[in-house]
């Protein structure tokens, strides 16, 4: 997968940009351009006997494709958009390729100028929504009314739901925090009670739908309702969220790392083993502080039947249907 940036052109464009920056002296510059170039020039696919060499478009799958391509945008936005719209444009906001802004220029003909300089960088494209109070972005919808914005919680069409069902080997737990993390967010996201009740009441339905027992869930969602409520602020989109307790320093901090199973030993006997054998050692010769189980899943029929590998059978190479041997 790759997306559509031209690579030759992004290189220039960030490189550039690197060089105009105020960094340290002993910032490694010319390093990170050759590391950058070297990365986004040697994408190397495999498929079935046969290896690729991308030659257009910017690599997916490193690591460093979202912040390439961010980078990529920023010039031009600096660059022209902004200072070139800033009459027009009330708020402009970009996540790598979605972007949301509030346009409050009235010349027509201006947007249409907008539109055309949005796309004129690079062979990059915009499909563009034209302007109304209301646009879906990311997973919020944000309209404004009566000059106020108000925000609820968006979910595509074509969403499976598929969450973890209750016969998943996961620990008994791990459905409350799933439960409370989805609430908050609904509780955040929403500007109306009735559109966070509405949300939480579709995904307690969902949640049934994949087998769990109803009368378990409901005490669960009563419960992270319960907290959610008082202890996550209404927060305006613009704001920032309360700064939390600094967490302990990772070297004060001991993980164990077990993979689960239904069958273990119980978390809580395993951290009264830790504490009766390890604990005050610990903290006397290693200054560890905080003790954390970390469970992991185990491999499941997914890890199997959905491998990246693809499976050749003798005689009916990928090469073989590329070259045209086999139909």
């Amino acid at each position: 997968m790759s997306t559509n940036i031209d690579t030759v052109h992004a290189i220039e464009v960030i490189a550039a940009w690197l060089d105009s920056l105020d960094l340290p002296a002993s910032f490694p510059l010319e390093a990170v351009k050759e590391a950058t170039e070297l990365v986004m020039r040697n994408n190397i696919f495999e498929w079935g006997d046969m290896y690729f060499l991308q030659l257009l478009g910017t690599a997916m799958g490193t690591s460093a494709a979202c912040m390439w391509a961010t980078i990529y945008f920023a010039v031009h936005e600096s660059g022209l958009l902004i200072p070139k719209y800033n009459q027009q444009l009330l708020l402009f906001r970009r996540f790598i390729d979605d972007i949301c802004g509030i346009w409050i220029g009235e010349d027509d003909s201006t947007w249409e100028d907008f539109k055309s300089d949005l796309n004129n960088f690079g062979i990059l494209t915009w499909e563009v929504e034209e302007l109304s109070q209301s646009v879906n972005f990311l997973d919020l919808t944000i309209s404004i009314e009566n000059n106020t914005i108000i925000t609820k919680t968006y979910q595509k069409d074509l969403n499976l739901y598929q969450y973890l069902g209750p016969q998943s080997a996961h620990p008994p737990k791990m459905i409350k925090g799933v439960v409370y993390s989805l609430l908050k967010s609904y509780y955040q996201q929403n500007t109306r009670e009735s559109d966070y009740n509405a949300i939480v009441a579709k995904t307690f339905y969902r949640y049934c739908n994949r087998g769990w027992n109803k009368p378990t869930l409901k005490g669960y969602f009563l419960d992270a309702d319960q907290r959610v409520k008082a202890t996550v602020p209404k927060v305006p989109p613009t704001a920032a969220l309360p700064s939390e307790t600094a967490p302990t320093n990772n070297k004060e901090c001991l993980y164990l790392h077990m993979v689960y199973h239904p069958n273990d030993i119980p978390r809580h006997r395993v951290r009264a083993i830790y504490n009766h054998h390890c604990k005050e050692l610990f903290e006397q010769r290693l200054d560890i502080t905080q003790s954390i189980i970390a469970y992991s899943r185990p491999p499941n029929i997914k890890d199997t039947v959905t491998k990246a590998k693809l499976h050749q059978a003798p005689g009916r190479n990928a090469s073989k249907f590329y070259s045209g041997e086999l139909p």
